[in-house]
């Protein structure tokens, strides 16, 4: 094909897909272009007519493929070479002065963006994941818990109105003997409040915590409520007028922290009765010296 015939553009499209060629780059060095002009092999469909008609024309024969295909068109009789009518405009700028200034502008962007960053502490929003990242890396404030090491009571209650809370050593399995049994009811007889009692009429044992092990409630505030709730169970239309805590743990329960020894106090639980707190029963059987203290104490009970 000579380089001075003009091809219409119908038919070089025709051509151009019957030997495969979708898109094509014009030549540099025989079109004045600026930039790459990209072609879609779907406008042929429009000139598909015009090229059938043109082609018997144009075309005796198509030989093998050729290994280049240059589109130019005749321009003035100086022999300048223009684009054809049917191609582009010009973009009136090239790809590598496009390039670089779109990377000046680029630099120029990123560098007043750190600028406003670190004059003005602006920081970017943070998406979803980062917010949720942000709030778990803040620390937590531990929760107080009022915590309570194991305990173990017995409690018994008595026809005259008196009611015994007493502490037991932890490593001691029996809640009470025979002999802590007689001992509690001699206590009792003591305070001359009637008739001569032999034994209790209602009696249990109460474990804190209530589930052993570190999964277990091990709170003062729920030991205290556990235990209110199995003494007014216990104690359900039963006078209780006078009240002895043998252990100091047995008080920290019923009244709170603070209370010593040999002190009267008072309960909410029971604001008619007066409450005594002196030493356990398993101090006074290890320890005869406190029988004599215990007494003493008792003695606030008998002149109330």
């Amino acid at each position: 094909m000579s380089h001075h015939q003009i091809v219409p553009e119908a038919a070089r499209l025709q051509y151009l897909d019957a030997i495969g060629v979708a898109s094509w780059l014009p030549l540099a060095n025989q079109l004045s272009t600026h930039g790459a002009v990209w072609q879609d092999a779907s406008e042929f469909v429009a000139l598909e007519t015009e090229a059938e008609e043109d082609q018997s024309a144009q075309f005796s024969s198509v030989g093998s493929a050729p290994s280049q295909v240059e589109t130019v068109a005749v321009g003035s009789n100086s022999g300048d070479m223009q684009p054809s009518f049917d191609e582009p405009p010009p973009l009136g700028i090239s790809a590598e002065q496009a390039k670089e200034e779109a990377s000046q502008l680029r630099h120029s962007l990123m560098a007043d963006n750190a600028s406003l960053g670190v004059e003005q502490g602006v920081q970017k929003p943070q998406t979803a994941q980062q917010a949720v990242v942000a709030e778990l890396a803040v620390p937590v404030e531990p929760r107080v818990v009022d915590r309570i090491e194991p305990v173990h009571l017995s409690f018994s209650w008595y026809a005259v109105g008196v009611l015994v809370l007493n502490e037991v050593p932890l490593q001691d399995g029996a809640a009470m003997t025979s002999s802590l049994a007689q001992l509690q009811t001699a206590m009792v007889n003591a305070l001359a409040l009637g008739e001569k009692q032999v034994m209790p009429q209602a009696q249990g044992e109460f474990h804190w915590p209530l589930i052993p092990g570190k999964h277990g409630d091990h709170s003062r505030s729920g030991a205290q409520e556990a235990l209110a709730y199995q003494l007014n169970k216990l104690l359900a239309e039963k006078m209780v007028i006078k009240v002895m805590l043998l252990g100091q743990r047995s008080a920290d329960l019923i009244i709170g922290d603070g209370v010593e020894l040999g002190s009267l106090v008072a309960s909410e639980q029971w604001p008619e009765a007066q409450i005594l707190l002196t030493h356990s029963l398993h101090q006074l059987l290890k320890i005869p010296a406190n029988k004599a203290e215990a007494w003493l104490h008792m003695q606030l009970l008998l002149d109330a």
